[in-house]
């Protein structure tokens, strides 16, 4: 059986919906975002590797709207390896965007995220 998700926020719905009974999103709009848009939406997956794998294109695509929705992600994500992914990411995008949004975050705190800055110059 197959299940359907908003890509909006992941809730999970019938086949059939064309609005999403959670968040109230239009869902007949999702084909006319951009690939762009479209990834970013995907940071928002509950599953992990779902995130990192989207975190991981948007980086290698350069995708600078996607900045300001990974530095709320360096706040609130608490996983080293995503962290990581992360700030790659941003690093990738934009680096002077990266540096001040790794400032507010203040990662220094995890021993591998700090070690990673400082050996790129970030820190």
């Amino acid at each position: 059986m197959t299940k359907w998700f908003c890509p909006y926020c992941w809730y999970e719905l019938k086949e059939e919906d064309n609005v999403c009974s959670n968040c109230g999103a239009d869902l007949s709009r999702f084909s006319i975002l951009s690939y762009d848009e479209k990834l970013i939406l995907g940071l928002k997956s509950p599953i992990t590797q779902n995130r990192m794998f989207v975190i991981y294109v948007l980086g290698k695509r350069k995708v600078s709207m996607a900045i300001p929705e990974l530095c709320k992600m360096l706040s609130k994500e608490k996983d080293t390896y995503e962290l990581l992914e992360i700030i790659k990411a941003m690093l990738a995008i934009n680096r002077e965007e990266a540096k001040k949004c790794l400032k507010k975050a203040d990662l220094k705190e995890n021993t591998i995220i700090r070690r990673y800055l400082e050996q790129n110059g970030i820190i």
